[in-house]
C-alpha cells in the first residue's frame, strides 16, 4: 500500500518525533531550579561592570561594606566612612563627612587633592562631593569599587575641565588577606 505525500510527510514527522523523544527536554531549564541530575543551574555571565574573579554585592548592608583604602598605610586596610581616602595615586581625598554608606552608592563631602591640580591644590585642596560605588564581595568582604567626584563651593573653573577627566577612577582592592 502505498502512502499520500500528505500521508507520507505526517508519518515521516511521527517518526522523527519518536527518534528524538529520548532527548527530551535537553534544551529546556528544568522548573525546580536545580540543573540536571540535581547540578547547580548554570549562572550567566557577570555584568561588564563586575571586578576581576569578585563577585557583585550592590544592596550590602551599611555596616558590611568597605572600602580598600592606602591613606597613613600603604599596605591598605578595609575602612568604612573613612576621614581620608587615597583613591588612586593621583588622588586623595580629605575631611571627608558621609552622609551616605552602603545599600547602594556611599556619598560624602570633603575636599579633593592631587598631582592632577598640583601646584594649586596642594595647601587649599579642593572642595568636592564624593561618590563610591559598585560594591563586590572580595574573600567574604564587600567593597566599593569605584569613585567619582564633582566640585562644589568654590571649586576653581580652571580645574572644572580637569575634574571631567580624572573624577571617575577604579578603586584599589586587596589582592590578598
Amino acid at each position: 500500500m502505498r502512502l499520500g505525500e500528505p500521508a507520507a510527510r505526517a508519518a515521516h514527522g511521527w517518526a522523527a518525533l519518536l527518534l528524538l523523544a529520548p532527548l527530551g527536554g535537553c534544551g529546556a531549564a528544568p522548573e525546580t531550579g536545580e540543573g540536571r541530575g540535581g547540578e547547580a543551574p548554570v549562572q550567566p555571565p557577570p555584568s561588564a561592570t563586575a571586578g576581576m574573579g569578585a563577585e557583585a554585592d550592590p544592596t550590602a548592608p551599611p555596616e558590611t561594606v568597605y572600602v580598600f583604602n592606602t591613606h597613613g598605610n600603604e599596605q591598605g586596610e578595609a575602612d568604612q566612612r573613612p576621614e581620608n581616602l587615597v583613591a588612586s595615586p593621583s588622588t586623595t581625598f580629605t575631611g571627608l563627612q558621609w552622609l551616605t554608606w552602603g545599600g547602594g552608592p556611599a556619598v560624602a563631602e570633603g575636599d579633593v587633592q592631587g598631582t592632577w591640580c598640583l601646584p594649586d591644590c596642594q595647601d587649599s585642596p579642593y572642595p568636592v562631593t564624593v561618590e563610591l560605588s559598585g560594591a563586590e564581595t572580595v574573600d567574604g568582604t564587600a567593597f566599593y569599587t569605584g569613585y567619582s567626584f564633582t566640585g562644589r563651593g568654590d571649586f576653581p573653573d580652571e580645574m572644572r575641565g580637569r575634574v571631567r577627566e580624572v573624577g571617575t577612577g577604579r578603586l584599589m582592592l586587596p589582592t590578598a588577606w
